[in-house]
């Protein structure tokens, strides 16, 4: 813990020791604490289940604000795209798939860490949530608002409460709770404060959208606030009945002193060594550039009227007339493994995954360079090279027309799913686990193909996609990882049987 010291309760037994049941003592402080914890239910709960009465009874004052700000906030927005892009983009952060994915993470990597403790808090809070919202929305069933210019399809589900509010708070709030304790004191306030602009921010753009009402929006927040309380009560009484009583602000959970979820170790930083390395990855990244421009400049300058060019074009032909519905529907769904939100949300669960394992950033660190790198060397050769797209109908919708080579898609399959195997052989010790070099050399090359029969890129920007992906990871993982079997398996302490009787005082 942070500039302080942590200790135990006095009346804990040494483990081991049988509890006296007839022993009083701390009982006035579980009792206050206790009753702290149902304050923060009714905090939540009471402007609830208000709001609920509110809007059956159709309170007209409610009324009238809800319909005016979901007709003013739409007149806003409608007619700027790029502010509703730019809304849908906050709006996800509330989404289910963003809960999923990072609650996911957050109870891997603590099980991981060996903290099951806190892994059950997360599970049984994003359980929860699962459930407390589709179950009230069926309950209330409350029509979504009817605004003049929609922005965004509107959900099929009920508008009361908002899912993304309730969702945004219970999530992030989630994290905030697992990362407090972690964290010095100072910076504590500054979390917090982001917390709440975060989830406010998902609250306005429900609004904001034209999906919500503001009733939906409050409703969600104290519905996810009471639901939080609820956990976080079960699991600060939890805690102090196995004696865990940490003198620390700003920490609801009560965490054990020394086991707080640490992403990783700092240890070991060598300013000259990151220097070297920045410099090495930077040649490499402008040799890798080099090469797949100037393939591109020749291809598309000198080659097209020659046996590549007419290969080129008779393969895209072919995938048009071998089209149906069937193979489309495949086809879209395989593509899919690589485009945007595959590479975030797959990016981010190797990362965290990564270090969990190995107690260190450099896993994150590879997988950032590598996914960031491949960006910036598709972007900056598309742009150089220029090739237009396929001259046939394609399936696709809102590409850049001139941005044809190399194909993205491509490079980002061979980058991520590379840098999945990298982390596999570098950091598991299993003879077997060379096999992981599966992943890549498949799904690439069918992520590749996919790409070609929508018609999106001919077969040598394919090529050229898997090139510059392919020789860019394979750059990283020599540059960032350890060599393969010599990378800390389990460079953890096991949190497991670690003796309670004793004090902690950790610093920072």
């Amino acid at each position: 813990m942070a500039e302080g010291s942590a200790r135990r309760m006095p009346s804990s037994p040494a483990p081991g020791t049988p509890e006296n049941p007839a022993s009083t003592s701390g009982i006035g402080r579980f009792e206050a604490r206790s009753a702290l914890g149902w304050l923060a239910v009714l905090l939540g709960a009471v402007p609830f289940l208000l709001l609920w009465l509110l809007v059956q009874r159709s309170w007209s004052p409610l009324s009238a604000l809800d319909g005016d700000v979901a007709a003013g906030l739409n007149s806003v927005v409608s007619g700027s795209p790029l502010v509703v892009g730019a809304l849908r983009a906050v709006t996800d952060l509330g989404g289910t798939g963003t809960a999923v994915l990072l609650l996911v993470l957050a109870t891997l990597f603590l099980l991981i860490r060996g903290q099951r403790r806190l892994a059950a808090f997360v599970a049984t809070t994003g359980l929860g949530l699962a459930v407390l919202g589709p179950l009230t929305k069926a309950i209330v069933d409350r029509a979504r608002p009817v605004v003049d210019s929609p922005v965004v399809e509107t959900p099929s589900n009920a508008s009361f409460p908002s899912g993304h509010a309730m969702t945004a708070l219970v999530t992030w709030g989630v994290l905030l709770l697992l990362t407090l304790p972690a964290v010095r004191r100072s910076v504590r306030p500054w979390l917090v404060a982001g917390t709440v602009l975060l989830v406010v921010a998902v609250g306005f753009t429900r609004l904001a959208l034209g999906v919500h009402f503001v009733s939906d929006v409050l409703a969600g927040w104290a519905l996810g606030a009471g639901w939080l309380a609820v956990t976080t009560a079960t699991f600060r009484g939890w805690q102090h009945r196995l004696g865990v009583d940490p003198d620390e602000p700003l920490d609801p959970l009560d965490v054990d002193p020394g086991e707080e979820p640490h992403l990783a170790s700092a240890a070991g930083r060598d300013g000259s060594r990151a220097r070297s390395v920045s410099l090495r990855l930077l040649a490499a990244a402008a040799a890798v550039f080099a090469v797949i421009t100037a393939l591109g400049l020749v291809a598309t300058a000198v080659l097209t009227d020659t046996w590549l060019g007419r290969f080129d074009r008779g393969v895209v032909r072919w995938f048009v007339e071998v089209r149906d519905d069937g193979l489309t529907t495949a086809m879209e769904w395989v593509s899919v493994l690589s485009g945007t939100r595959a590479v975030i949300g797959v990016g981010l669960a190797l990362a965290v995954l990564g270090v969990a394992v190995a107690a260190r950033w450099r896993p994150a660190i590879f997988v950032a360079v590598t996914l960031v790198g491949e960006v910036a060397l598709y972007f900056l050769s598309a742009q150089v090279v220029s090739r237009m797209r396929p001259a046939v109908a394609d399936l696709t919708s809102g590409l850049p027309s001139a941005a044809s080579w190399p194909s993205g898609h491509a490079a980002a399959a061979a980058a991520l799913y590379g840098a999945a195997a990298a982390l596999v052989i570098a950091y598991h010790g299993s003879r077997w686990r060379w096999a992981v070099l599966a992943l890549p050399l498949l799904l690439a090359p069918a992520i590749g193909v996919s790409r070609i029969y929508v018609a999106a890129h001919y077969p040598t920007d394919v090529l050229a996609g898997l090139l510059l992906g392919g020789s860019w990871v394979c750059t990283c993982a020599r540059v960032l990882l350890p060599r393969p079997g010599h990378g800390p398996r389990a460079g953890i302490e096991p949190t497991v049987g670690r003796t309670h009787d004793a004090p902690v005082v950790a610093h920072r």
